[in-house]
């Protein structure tokens, strides 16, 4: 599989922020760092992967030793989340830094639309590529499929992928702009996007790399090789997790066997809570919901020497800062000219600081309909059946008290009415900020007025 990426000789300054373990004097600190090389980092995003469907979070059924060895060897956090609780606008939070309304990606993009993330909006592998990394893409994209929009647009050297979800068609598997296999055969897929990023770590040739792999499954429709076929005790979903954990092996192999593991953050998480299978743990709802079980995902970070291995964390943080986090660590230049909403988790991943954050807000589509502190968590709209149910407008949010009740069972708005007000108004002052950033969704209907499907490239 060929690779031809620019080289670059630059060498960047870490950022303060991470600075050594306490053990280590901050002279010697300030040396060994200014003269390391910058790490590499490596973003592996499931799709649909539910909070409670890896073995490292509680799972019963199905076996995930490799995802696991990232956690137990680095960091789990379990109040982590998606930037919003469907696919195309949690990937434009988290190549962003932004919450999804922002930069207008806050609905999902199917193959009709003619949108995509806007080529003005910064992302991760621009910030990183200008710091002198050498950036990749492998997986799935869905943030637009036509020239303006595609990966190799928005700082990606290299992108090997899909366009979209693959209940989506035309579904093909793409190098570059070049289709190399029509229609992607899904049954492999998995190995495929493990031995592409093999191949890239073996490129790297002593320059950083930056590597965001994007899994395709476990959405639905499910498929799996034969010979894994049958494997787990979780039924087909099971076995489609099980392959992927195999492919993630494959991954951290590739980064001991180039010897470049040690200097290397790698992240591990999913797009949004479990869609019609999989599980959300404890936690209430599911992907495309209002309540926990929609936003909130595993997240697991290794960077041997600097996180320390076994480490748990139960304060919140989400998708929206990787990009001020990748920033940090590297030395790349963080945008000035915008809002970024996410924040550095440097000091929360490496010495247990708490989290950066005193708000998080949770989007969907146009609307904010939750917002949580570090204990309460306000649900202002819900669904039920087909009906949408905007809790405000009756005079009834309802307020989760996150540390007695992370399941949201119960409303405690009679008990703790100031913490509802001030949540409330965060929440009004941020809807006044963004409003003139809505915008009208695409319907999952297909156009019949000659409107192009699928990806529009030129070579």
């Amino acid at each position: 599989m060929p690779f031809r990426f620019v080289r670059w000789t630059a060498v960047f300054l870490l950022a303060a922020a991470c600075a050594a373990s306490p053990t280590t004097s901050i002279a010697a600190s300030e040396t060994s760092h200014a003269n390391a090389q910058p790490p590499n980092i490596i973003i592996i995003l499931t799709d649909d992967l539910g909070w409670g469907d890896i073995s490292l979070n509680g799972s019963p059924l199905i076996k995930t030793p490799n995802i696991d060895r990232i956690g137990q060897e680095g960091i789990q956090l379990t109040d982590f989340y998606a930037g919003s609780n469907v696919c195309s606008p949690s990937r434009a939070a988290l190549l962003t830094g932004r919450y999804p309304i922002r930069s207008g990606m806050q609905h999902v993009i199917f193959p009709h639309s003619q949108d995509g993330l806007p080529t003005d909006e910064i992302t991760i592998s621009e910030i990183l590529r200008d710091a002198g990394y050498r950036t990749g893409m492998i997986g799935k994209w869905h943030l637009g499929h036509t020239d303006e929009f595609w990966p190799t647009n928005h700082g990606f050297d290299w992108f090997y992928g899909v366009a979209y979800s693959n209940d989506m068609a035309p579904f093909d598997l793409y190098e570059g702009k070049q289709i190399i296999q029509s229609p992607a055969d899904q049954s492999q897929l998995s190995l495929s996007y493990a031995k592409a990023a093999k191949a890239f770590i073996n490129e790297a040739d002593g320059q950083p790399f930056f590597l965001y792999f994007a899994e395709t499954f476990p959405h639905i429709p499910l498929f799996v090789s034969d010979d894994r076929s049958g494997k787990s005790e979780a039924g087909l979903y099971g076995d489609v997790v099980e392959t992927l954990d195999a492919g993630i092996g494959i991954l951290l192999d590739a980064l001991d066997e180039a010897g470049v593991a040690d200097n290397t953050l790698i992240v591990f998480t999913s797009d949004n809570g479990p869609w019609f299978e999989g599980s959300a743990g404890d936690f209430r709802g599911r992907k495309g919901e209002t309540h926990e079980g929609g936003f909130r995902v595993p997240f697991l970070a290794r960077w041997p020497g600097r996180i320390p291995a076994g480490t748990v964390s139960h304060e919140m943080a989400m998708n929206i800062d990787l990009l001020p986090t990748a920033a940090a660590i590297s030395g790349a230049h963080l945008p000035d000219d915008r809002v970024i909403d996410g924040k550095n988790l440097t000091g929360l991943l490496t010495s247990g600081a708490p989290t950066p954050h005193d708000l998080l807000f949770f989007f969907d589509g146009n609307d904010i309909v939750a917002a949580r502190d570090k204990r309460f968590r306000l649900v202002l709209n819900t669904f039920y059946r087909t009906m949408s149910v905007p809790f405000e407008y009756f005079g009834s949010a309802l307020l989760f008290d996150l540390e007695k009740d992370p399941q949201e069972s119960f409303s405690f708005m009679r008990e703790y009415p100031e913490d509802a007000d001030r949540l409330k108004a965060a929440v009004q002052t941020l809807r006044k900020e963004v409003a003139g950033n809505v915008k009208e969704a695409t319907s999952h209907l297909p156009p019949t007025d000659g409107t192009p499907i699928g990806p529009q490239l030129n070579d």
